[in-house]
């Protein structure tokens, strides 16, 4: 199985742990569906992708509510995710923004491009990765035994629902139960020393399409881990939000159909 660049999104490590889960308990079609899924996953060095999401949060007493779309492009190795994001503020007004995501210097940086397009402004971010290099290698590994044996316990981690249409195919959806404690291994990244930060238990759907296996749709409330990413990076320029829900929905549209992704230059 090809090896996945430490830096994939969530998004990825729940597909793959979803995928790779499923096997232990359905049915043989089912289990057929997954297979397909698994290989094309297993075979995957880029994709491309929509996200939709609906933020409902608190910055101190004041709420905040906010609409998301983006168009991504991810490339496998070297890790790199490349987005252009439009935020829809309500009465506060509507904010496009590029945004870059990749692994350097030790840390996953994150750069968001702020201002007209000639003259954008990047602010960036980092979060450090924990461990050191030879550490690195073996979070890669975060295998099948490992996460069933994290999951044995629990008969509800995974479920089958349906037939639905999504996006005009006939898909099979796919209920995973995340232990949060796999995603914050699967992130790697350093919290603050004596931080209690954690991300909460995280319910996955990932529809597959029946006649050829492939991914179509995957989506989750994400509002924990996005909680845990804002309070290790305690950003000066961000404000101190409480996530209460943060449904995300991906759309995947393409499959290894991303040349390279270039970085921005500050």
């Amino acid at each position: 199985m090809k090896k996945y660049a430490r830096t994939l999104t969530a998004l990825i490590v729940a597909l793959a742990l979803t995928l790779s889960l499923a096997g232990c308990s359905i049915a043989l079609n089912d289990m057929l569906i997954v297979k397909r899924a698994y290989k094309h996953i297993t075979e995957m060095d880029s994709l491309s992708f929509t996200l939709t999401a609906d933020l409902d949060a608190v910055a101190g007493s004041l709420p905040v509510k906010s609409s998301v779309d983006a168009d991504c492009q991810y490339v496998i190795d070297p890790g790199t995710l490349k987005a252009q994001v439009e935020l829809d503020m309500g009465k506060l007004g509507k904010i496009s923004l590029p945004l870059y995501v990749f692994s350097g210097d030790g840390a996953l940086q994150v750069l968001a491009g702020l201002g007209q397009s000639g003259s954008t402004v990047w602010v960036s971010n980092s979060f450090p990765l924990a461990g050191s290099e030879e550490q690195d290698e073996e979070l890669d590994r975060l295998t099948v035994e490992a996460v069933l044996n994290m999951l044995q316990d629990d008969p509800e981690a995974l479920s089958v629902g349906e037939s639905e249409s999504i996006n005009g195919q006939s898909c099979r959806p796919f209920i995973l139960k995340v232990p949060g404690a796999v995603l914050m291994e699967a992130l790697a990244l350093q919290a603050p020393e004596g931080s209690s930060f954690a991300i909460d238990d995280t319910v996955v759907t990932i529809w597959i399409a029946e006649k050829d296996g492939m991914p179509v749709r995957l989506s989750a409330d994400l509002a924990s881990l996005f909680q845990y990413l804002l309070d290790i990076a305690d950003a000066s320029y961000l404000p101190k939000l409480k996530l209460n829900s943060l449904p995300v929905t991906v759309d995947i549209t393409g499959y290894n159909n991303v040349q390279s992704i270039t970085l921005p230059t500050a």
